[in-house]
């Protein structure tokens, strides 16, 4: 395949296609779009149906976006590797008239390193790992963030090796990132995850960004769950992200010299710089979440606020501990309890008035996260924060407690978040716990006989693990089918 330099004024298109100050009037842009599309604009808003799990959400939309994906595969995000893979064998064209490809280098660090030497050169590009694969990723992910390469790296969150190999579920790779200079996306469900995609390009791309960024989902726990997932139709992908930015494309007769050595009065400015575009991006995520919203009818924001505004006691967390975390603030709730649930969907850069407006009329606050007590909470950190720091204009004074549920898959059930209730409602609640697990340091159990579950389940037992998981994903899609939501 023999690839021709395109003649477009790339300075026009990045000012123009690019400027995220167009994306803050939602009814122009939104108006644009129609016009653009033209009679193609209804099929903007039809969402055909998915059944299946989160490496298949983020595939589905990876491969219609991209110019191509590379990645070293890990578990548990391997089957959007090996999805990509088969794209790419099969020919895929995506929704901008290009071939997609993938590519699998030797490693982790390979694979970041190639992404980072594709991404200088123009396009859309997007990674995917997970746990160890991140910290192999480390060291080129500064270079990343430092040379403003604006591509979205897929997470399925797991635990990291300490001591014992765990290949399950924990936020220790998320949180590993988290200084590296990459803007940080935490799904709820794969239906957010497959939106949550495309809108961190839309954002990132813009001039006034121009950094790369993590979108994450649940490993396991979403990743390999079956799930009733509404697709982006290629028409709304094509007109809501265009064409990829191609601000440069260096070749032999165009030469461009990129990660040199920098003296003194040179580092701080340019690190000033990338500091201030990160500062600054929320607005961005926060116009590109009300462009989709004003086209799709959906209701994303940086922070979901569940009755946590108006509420005495706010629970904040990151991910699908959301949903369990819901159902019990309802149940509570309907027994005149004034509770709710903050969950940060924009990680980083921390969102901090969104937080404060949360927490506002809270007397008891408490931080779930799915990271050890003895690390770095950063969830605990941003609350704080948000309720002390001046950047908000107004100061608050809850009690804040610090919980740790869930690591290595850890069943989080709703008898769990009962109990994070009950310490919150007691006279003196306790500051640091864990819940799951026995231990000094765990919740005692609060026993509900009132409290009847909303789902049915079903539990499989079986000699071999893949025949269990092929019988669970192929009655969830019979279930599905069937017109139920799984």
């Amino acid at each position: 395949m023999v690839l021709k330099r395109r003649e477009v004024d790339f300075k026009r298109d990045f000012e123009v296609n690019f400027n995220g100050s167009r994306l803050f009037d939602d009814k122009r842009y939104v108006e644009d779009i129609k016009t653009l599309a033209g009679d193609e604009f209804p099929l903007m808003e039809k969402q055909e149906k998915l059944i299946g799990d989160g490496n298949s959400a983020a595939v589905n939309v990876l491969k219609r976006i991209v110019t191509g994906l590379v990645g070293y595969p890990i578990t548990p995000s391997t089957p959007i590797a090996e999805g990509m893979a088969k794209a790419y064998a099969d020919g895929f064209v995506n929704v901008f008239g290009e071939r997609i490809f993938y590519f699998q280098p030797e490693s982790e660090l390979g694979a970041m390193a190639f992404l980072e030497g594709a991404a200088s050169q123009g396009g859309r590009y997007a990674d995917n790992t997970s746990s160890q694969g991140l910290t192999y990723k480390y060291k080129n992910m500064y270079s990343v963030a430092g040379k403003r390469l604006p591509v979205v790296m897929t997470m399925q969150t797991r635990e990291l090796n300490k001591g014992g190999l765990s290949i399950h579920n924990g936020h220790a790779d998320l949180y590993a990132a988290r200084g590296a200079g990459w803007l940080q996306f935490m799904s709820a469900d794969n239906q957010e995850l497959h939106y949550l995609i495309p809108l961190a390009f839309k954002a990132i791309e813009q001039r006034q960004v121009m950094l790369p960024a993590i979108v994450a989902g649940e490993g396991f726990q979403k990743s390999h769950s079956i799930e009733n997932i509404n697709m982006l139709s290629d028409a709304f992908l094509k007109y809501f992200l265009g064409e990829p930015n191609r601000l440069f494309q260096p070749d032999f007769d165009h030469p461009v010299l990129m990660g040199t050595f920098t003296d003194i009065g040179v580092t701080m400015p340019t690190q000033m710089k990338q500091d201030l575009a990160i500062l600054n991006a929320k607005k961005y995520v926060k116009a590109a979440m009300g462009v989709m919203n004003a086209l799709l009818g959906t209701s994303l924001d940086v922070v979901e606020d569940y009755y946590a505004a108006e509420s005495e006691y706010v629970i904040v967390c990151l991910g699908a501990a959301a949903g369990t975390l819901k159902e019990a603030v309802d149940y509570y709730r309907s027994k005149g309890v004034s509770i709710g649930l903050l969950r940060p969907v924009l990680f980083y850069p921390v969102c901090t008035e969104e937080l404060a407006r949360g927490i506002q009329n809270a007397k008891v606050v408490t931080v779930m996260e799915k990271t050890a007590l003895a690390n770095e909470r950063y969830l605990l950190r941003d609350v704080k924060h948000a309720a002390y720091n001046e950047r908000t204009g107004k100061s608050f004074s809850p009690v804040i407690a610090s919980g740790m549920y869930g690591l290595g898959s850890q069943d989080f059930s709703i008898e769990d978040c009962f109990d994070v209730i009950e310490n919150m409602l007691a006279q003196q609640p306790r500051g640091v716990f864990g819940v799951g697990i026995k231990g000094p340091a765990i919740l005692p159990r609060v026993a509900h006989q009132d409290y009847r579950e909303k789902e049915v389940g079903i539990t499989f037992i079986g000699v071999g693990a893949e025949g269990v998981k092929t019988a669970q994903e192929t009655l969830a899609k019979i279930i599905a089918k069937a017109g139920k939501y799984v």
